[in-house]
């Protein structure tokens, strides 16, 4: 599986050889990271990003569907409820001002990356009475919304449009956006001393005067509990060949529901969201693909892809101080699938406070914001009792010789408990079933061939190796045939 956007790789950089001291350094080579170490190098500062993989931008940012929207969902009701009419109306304006910024920086370095200007829907294809109240938020906000009915043949019911929002090629963008910072890749981070702001790699360690975690979910596992604030989601994405200019960006108004923009002329289809590791269905792609057949009865597929996304509470991303007790150590997370945009307004936001400057947005995004919910800490702390305390205890009565071709479970395997993936011609991919992050038992997902952490949302190809944190080491694998 490959996205739609991977015809780009964004190059450069080289792993770390030897102990550095650096004044700044951003972990996480993803958009957010990106983002950061440029806003801060164009305001005279020595940044150095550090980034796991090999490339920039292979983690979750490759598999965006790239909305940059501040119509995200019945979001803005939401944020009345939670906090007020006055913060719903600072988030709609820091989601403009992304867009905005975007526009700027696309203009000034004169970026091909087909940026694009669009209307936005949100579109409900049953009861309308949480759009309704969306509306009503929404004019209360200045957002000038309007009731429309889209021409897509999903028998949406009605649809809530806001007008000059934006698509473009994220890896385009983020190729073409000038570097003018130090960038070591193959550079994983495996532990971090925050009272001595040291990050350790395998053989070597960084002394850094600041640090900011950029890396999706925080590498760091219990200090400023975000494994309480936090979840992973997992959503998939299907591309179309070249079909029709639907006109704009179309979002459903409920979580697990579907997005539809274009790339050129082909037809980009995402959501059928749930929580990392809890599967709501095996036939994800197969749901997204009958979807554009429906649309569009010539549709052919050309790419399949999912995403890995982390989630909050209130549906606003954690951006500012790691904790109270850490000066100059930062944090950029939990975008909520609407990572474009927030990732542009954190980089902005975490300039101003390394440079001590006054920002407008820094209440509504600080991570000490975060009043504890006693539903939303049950609903993580309940899976992390049962995937972390109980499973690993389980024993595993199905044997590895009863899976089926193109099948994967948590089996037995020579006596021992194990992660075993059966391909279609019978060879098997055998790893230990528990998380590295804290060791919490895996789940197999059928829809994209790996290893899901119920827990925290780390992911695991079939071999064993990471795909996203916040996992720092891969899995102990063994192929046989």
């Amino acid at each position: 599986m490959s996205s739609i956007w991977e015809n780009v790789k964004v190059e450069g950089g080289k792993p770390l050889k030897q102990n550095i001291e650096r004044d700044i350094v951003v972990i996480g080579g993803g958009i957010a990271g990106i983002l950061t170490a440029f806003q801060l190098s164009e305001k005279g500062e020595k940044v150095t990003l550090v980034e796991a993989k090999p490339n920039l931008c292979e983690g979750v940012t490759k598999n965006t569907t790239a909305h940059i929207t501040a119509h995200q969902g019945p979001i803005y009701s939401n944020l009345k409820a939670k906090h007020s009419l006055d913060y719903a109306k600072k988030y709609f304006q820091s989601q403009l001002d992304a867009i905005d910024e975007y526009e700027k920086l696309i203009n000034n370095y004169n970026i091909d990356c087909d940026f694009k200007r669009v209307d936005a829907y949100l579109f409900s294809r049953g009861e309308t009475k949480d759009l309704q109240n969306e509306f009503k938020t929404l004019l209360s906000i200045d957002a000038k919304p309007e009731y429309v009915i889209p021409k897509i043949n999903l028998e949406m019911t009605k649809a809530i449009l806001i007008k000059n929002q934006a698509i473009f090629h994220p890896l385009k963008f983020l190729n073409s956006l000038p570097k003018k910072f130090e960038i070591y890749t193959s550079t994983c981070i495996i532990d971090v001393d925050l009272n001595k702001k040291l990050l350790f790699t395998e053989k070597f360690v960084i002394k850094a005067n600041k640090i900011i975690f950029a890396t999706n979910y925080p590498i760091v596992n219990v200090r400023g509990s975000y494994f309480i604030k936090l979840y992973k989601s997992s959503s998939y994405a299907i591309s179309t060949n070249e079909i029709v200019d639907i006109g704009g960006i179309f979002n459903e108004d409920i979580g697990e529901g579907i997005t539809l923009r274009n790339y050129g002329r082909q037809i980009i289809i995402g959501g059928l969201d749930h929580r990392t590791g809890r599967m709501k269905t095996c036939e994800a792609f197969e749901t997204l693909e009958k979807t554009a057949s429906q649309c569009y009865k010539n549709a052919e597929i050309e790419n399949r892809w999912d995403a890995n996304d982390t989630m909050t509470s209130d549906e606003v991303p954690l951006i500012g101080q790691f904790d109270l007790k850490h000066k100059d150590i930062y944090i950029i997370t939990g975008f909520n699938k609407w990572g474009m945009a927030n990732a542009m307004i954190g980089s902005l936001l975490i300039v101003d406070l390394v440079q001590s400057l006054q920002s407008k947005y820094a209440d509504i995004f600080c991570p000490q914001r975060h009043k504890f919910k006693l539903g939303f800490f049950f609903a993580n702390m309940g899976v992390v009792i049962k995937d972390l305390l109980f499973k690993p205890l389980s024993i595993p009565f199905n044997s590895y010789k009863n899976l089926k071709p193109d099948t994967g479970d948590i089996v037995s395997y020579h006596g021992r408990k194990r992660a075993v993936y059966k391909d279609k011609n019978g060879k098997l991919f055998v790893c230990k079933p528990y998380c590295k992050h804290l060791g919490c038992q895996l789940q197999f997902n059928s829809n994209t061939k790996t290893w899901d952490c119920p827990c925290h949302g780390s992911r695991y190809d079939l071999n064993g190796k990471i795909i996203c944190s916040p996992t720092v080491k891969n899995l102990e694998s063994k192929n046989n045939s």
